[in-house]
């Protein structure tokens, strides 16, 4: 466990965007998290879909990052703090299929399932079976949580993750491939890790019948590539990222997505929905 005091949260946020908090604690596993959880504080996992406040946060802020897992035949059973890339990879490596097309998704596991993480039309939801929380100040675990899209049961009603049991399946000796052009695709449209960005900043449009409108053809219809507030610009690649082109604020960046909502508003009668969650202290 690590710790350190005053230190701004942009030194721990993808964005590179936050000021100080009154302590941070990196935690390695799971046990670290649970004797790390007291007074007033908020868990995170990897930083890679938050929006932290310019004024920092007056709290302990506990970054999940490390953490045991395993295989054991169509099973993976991981802590929350494992590196979401580090499970599909022992999944490609076991033969296992169900998360190849999540290939090249930033961050945890367990902000992979708070968020209901997923690309090229697959989510994890599906693959979580069980899941262990801290809610209430006890452990306990939830069998089959609910998932919506880019929604969980977590983010609706609380409660820190720890630990989960996903079920995949045999696979078909494709999935490496699959996972391989995922990320060629990634590579060409998105962001690369050494840009300052959070992902992409608004969900898809879910439709009644089920279809999903992506936002970044709607934000790419309104002209939003090119669009700027002080450090804050849209991805020329893609226009449903937002990335801090230096020194930008979570001003900028909120200002920014407010300019980019209401275009989108005007011109279809759609109101986007950030995915990017907005982090503020109450």
């Amino acid at each position: 466990m690590k710790r350190f005091e005053n230190l701004p949260l942009s030194k721990f946020s993808r964005f590179r965007i936050g000021g100080p908090a009154r302590e941070i604690i990196i935690a390695e596993n799971r046990n670290e998290v649970l004797e790390a959880m007291e007074g007033n504080f908020s868990v995170f996992g990897g930083g890679t879909n938050v929006l932290f406040p310019d004024e920092g946060l007056d709290k302990r802020v506990i970054f999940f990052q490390g953490g045991e897992f395993h295989v054991d035949g169509e099973w993976i059973i991981s802590d929350a703090g494992v590196a979401l890339e580090k499970i599909i990879e022992a999944s490609l490596r076991e033969e296992l299929a169900g998360i190849e097309n999540l290939a090249g998704i930033p961050g945890t596991l367990g902000g992979a399932i708070y968020g209901n993480a997923g690309a090229f039309g697959s989510e994890i939801g599906p693959l979580v079976r069980e899941v262990e929380v801290w809610k209430e100040g006890r452990v306990h675990r939830i069998n089959k949580p609910q998932f919506g899209y880019r929604d969980s049961i977590f983010k609706r009603q609380g409660g820190i993750i720890l630990r989960a049991w996903l079920k995949l399946k045999r696979g078909t000796g494709r999935e490496r491939k699959i996972a391989e052009e995922r990320l060629r695709i990634r590579a060409r449209k998105h962001p690369s890790s050494q840009v300052a960005c959070a992902g992409s900043f608004f969900k898809n449009i879910l439709m009644p019948d089920g279809r999903k409108i992506p936002a970044g053809r709607l934000l790419e219809e309104v002209g939003a590539k090119g669009l700027r507030v002080g450090g804050a610009g849209v991805f020329e690649k893609h226009a449903n990222f937002i990335v801090n082109t230096g020194g930008a604020t979570a001003k900028d960046v909120i200002r920014l997505s407010e300019i980019l909502k209401e275009r989108v508003r005007e011109k279809f009668g759609i109101t986007l929905q950030e995915e990017v969650i907005i982090v503020e202290d109450p």
